[in-house]
Order: C-alpha cells, then sequence, then structure tokens
C-alpha cells in the first residue's frame, strides 16, 4: 500500500539536512547476513532533528486506518549510491532491547527523486510467487508486511535516500487489521448518510466489539 506523505519542497529541506550526516555503514541484525547489505545509515536519535518524519507517519491517516498502530521503531535513514544494495532478505519478528517492537509492517519514505538515481527499486517477493518493483515518486510512503521478503536493486548512479522504520500494530493478525479497516470504512460512510440510525450504532458497536476481541494493548 502507498500514499503521498512528504511534498518535493519538505523532502529538499530533508535531503539538503541528511546528506551533511555522519552515516555510518549499514548493518544486518546478524553480522553473518552483512554481505548482504551495502548502504549506509544513520539511526534516528542519535542527534537532533528538525523535521520529525516519525510523527508524519503516525498522524498518516490512510496508514494510521489500515494499520492501527501501536509503536514505530528502528528508524532510520538510509542512503544507496556508487553500487549499494541489499540484496534479497528477511527481517526478524523483533527489533530491539528494551524498547522491543514486533516487525508486523515496514515502512518506506522515498525522499529522492527518481529521476535523480539509477536502480535502486524496492523489490517485495510474496509467498505466491508475485514481484512487486517499487521505485516510488519522491515523499511517497509505502508498507508492506515486514515478513515478506525483500531487496534493495544496486543504486548505478546517483543518490537514494528513503526514510525506514517497523511498525508494531495494535492487530497482530492482517486478516483482522483487514476486515477492522473494512469496517471503519463502512461505519464512516453509514454515518455520513444515516447519522444516528439504529442501523448505524449496530454496525458501530459490532465494530468497537470486534476490537475488544482482537485488539492488543
Amino acid at each position: 500500500m502507498k500514499c503521498p506523505l512528504i511534498s518535493a519542497d519538505e523532502c529538499s529541506v530533508i535531503l539538503n539536512q541528511i546528506d551533511q550526516l555522519p552515516w555510518d555503514a549499514g548493518k544486518s541484525p546478524d553480522s553473518e547476513y552483512d554481505n548482504l547489505k551495502h548502504n549506509y545509515e544513520f539511526i534516528i536519535g542519535t542527534t537532533g532533528f528538525d523535521f520529525d518524519v516519525m510523527d508524519r507517519i503516525m498522524g498518516c491517516e490512510f496508514l494510521t486506518t489500515r494499520s492501527m498502530p501501536k509503536k514505530m521503531g528502528h528508524a532510520r535513514f538510509t542512503l544507496y549510491e556508487d553500487g549499494g544494495e541489499y540484496k534479497k532478505q528477511f527481517e526478524p519478528a523483533f527489533y530491539g532491547g528494551d524498547t522491543k517492537i514486533r516487525t508486523d509492517l515496514a515502512i518506506c519514505v522515498f525522499l529522492s527523486d527518481p529521476d535523480t538515481y539509477e536502480g535502486g527499486e524496492l523489490v517485495l517477493d510474496y509467498p505466491s510467487g508475485a514481484l512487486i518493483s517499487l521505485k516510488e515518486p519522491q515523499g511517497t510512503l509505502v508498507y508492506y508486511p515486514a515478513g515478506v521478503m525483500h531487496q534493495i536493486k544496486p543504486v548505478t548512479s546517483g543518490k537514494r535516500f528513503s526514510f525506514d522504520a517497523f511498525i508494531e500494530s495494535h492487530i497482530q493478525d492482517p486478516q483482522q487489521r483487514d476486515i477492522l479497516a473494512e469496517m471503519e470504512s463502512a461505519c464512516a460512510e453509514m454515518e455520513s448518510l444515516e447519522p444516528f440510525s439504529d442501523l448505524n450504532l449496530r454496525m458501530a458497536n459490532i465494530k468497537h466489539n470486534l476490537y475488544r476481541l482482537w485488539m492488543k494493548t
């Protein structure tokens, strides 16, 4: 799923700031997989930063109504250049120590204009055999199940900047999330047509009972 999140002008402000950051070589969760990852990263929280991309993401209605986010973690800016890539890989079920987060959804915000770099596609490899290749307009937010195998194709020219993070959802089961998202949409439409009708109230009651049944606080 994807949606516009940040304007091109705002992306330019971010890029001007992060291009000067002290980037570190990207590391895999397990050192034995480091040969898969050839990029640079800047972990959020290691220094002050004026533009809070995390707040913008957590305030994105398109995302929140579909993902029911509980918290976001392992947030970082990433840079790929000079052939940098991330070979086909998986993500751990959890990140972090004392502030552990379950990786239900992966987030990528494309910060670079796609015309300024070659390669760098985000490729999602679903268990069904479907391959989805993404190289999105500047400022686009993409999110997908973190359990899907994925890779970043080599960047053969230019620089590919992105913001990446993971979301732990209040609703762990993706099918349950989809049902609740559909219920939210249907209830909102029904309320706009027949506010406070008996049917509307009954549907809202069912929706909240499903939240009680499935939500993990």
